[in-house]
């Protein structure tokens, strides 16, 4: 009798523990807490003789790439499987601010798809998305033609540099964090910063002293130097030269992730083969994610000059995939 009674009152242990394991399982579900993002997605050209195929010749026009990645807004707006109430926000900046003041071809607000206008208006949001955003993508892609047919006549400056230091500012969205609860799950959304700069990875600058600029001839010097000391690890010996790295911008970019686009390899002859090593293209990224990470960037990645106008699309998608699950 008295083992018939412990082995029953270890079938009721044994039952109430599972019974407490399955309750808890159940707590973990109705009290699951996820994480989505909206993107503030700045497309930033550097608008100086750069875009000027007779100067600097390369394989796919900076229009023919931005037209691909404002066709794909759509696409975009599903990213890390979301569905309703994206907030993104899709513009085009300028590095320098005065060709948008100076040309008079094109006017702010038609160089942008914000999706954050119908925030708390989801029927509205919709309703753009079936019927208007199409023809807001077409004005778009029509006032950026418009803004590289000026530039390429009245080329400007363009101060990498200082545009991350400070002209950046006014274009970034840095709120906090909200929570949203429906009773049973949480989910908890902020906004990523997304800058897809289009540059030859040459840095121009106002103030020309040390560390603000990145010529041709930096990167010569970078190379016959460490080619002279023997080194075999490139990124280890730039680091070790202070003297060849970018000052870090005193604006922190903690909440910006750089995307930079089209950096052109000069170190390459005509069919693409490499001429020199280490290569153009390995010392400027070397240099510019020492900079980027250095001032703060969240997220950095680099690409030399595309081959095809797809590859701008697929290197934002990727970019905003990799950023949503950090």
């Amino acid at each position: 009798m008295k083992n018939i009674f412990y082995f029953l009152l270890y079938i009721i242990i044994i039952s109430l523990n599972t019974i407490c394991c399955k309750k808890e399982d159940c707590n973990e579900i109705v009290n699951k807490v996820s994480k989505t993002y909206d993107f503030n997605v700045l497309l930033v050209p550097d608008l100086s003789n750069r875009i000027n195929p007779d100067i600097h010749p390369k394989p796919i026009h900076d229009t023919l790439l931005l037209n691909t990645v404002i066709d794909s807004i759509g696409n975009f707006l599903t990213v890390n499987n979301r569905r309703m109430n994206q907030l993104d926000s899709y513009k085009f900046d300028f590095i320098n601010r005065g060709v948008l003041n100076n040309s008079q071809v094109a006017d702010a607000k038609n160089l942008q798809i914000n999706f954050r206008e119908f925030k708390g208006k989801i029927r509205d949001a919709s309703n753009f998305k079936r019927h208007h955003l199409k023809p807001a993508i077409s004005i778009f892609k029509k006032n950026i033609s418009k803004i590289y047919t000026y530039s390429l006549k009245n080329p400007a400056g363009s101060d990498v540099w200082n545009y991350l230091n400070q002209t950046i500012t006014p274009s970034l969205i840095n709120e906090p964090s909200i929570t949203i609860s429906n009773g049973k799950n949480s989910i908890i959304k902020n906004t990523k910063n997304v800058v897809v700069l289009f540059t030859d990875g040459y840095i121009e600058s106002a103030n020309n002293s040390a560390g603000y600029t990145f010529d041709q001839q930096s990167i010569k010097k970078i190379r016959q130097e460490f080619i002279n000391s023997k080194s075999v690890d490139l990124e280890k010996f730039i680091q070790s030269k202070p003297e060849y790295l970018i000052k870090k911008t005193s604006n922190n970019l903690k909440n910006v992730n750089v995307l930079v686009l089209e950096m052109v390899d000069r170190s390459l002859d005509k069919n693409g083969s490499t001429t020199v090593q280490p290569t153009d293209f390995e010392i400027m990224k070397i240099i510019w994610t020492q900079w980027l990470k250095s001032s703060g960037a969240a997220h950095v990645e680099i690409y030399p000059a595309f081959s095809k106008r797809t590859d701008a699309y697929d290197a934002v998608k990727k970019f905003m995939i990799e950023i949503s699950n950090n």
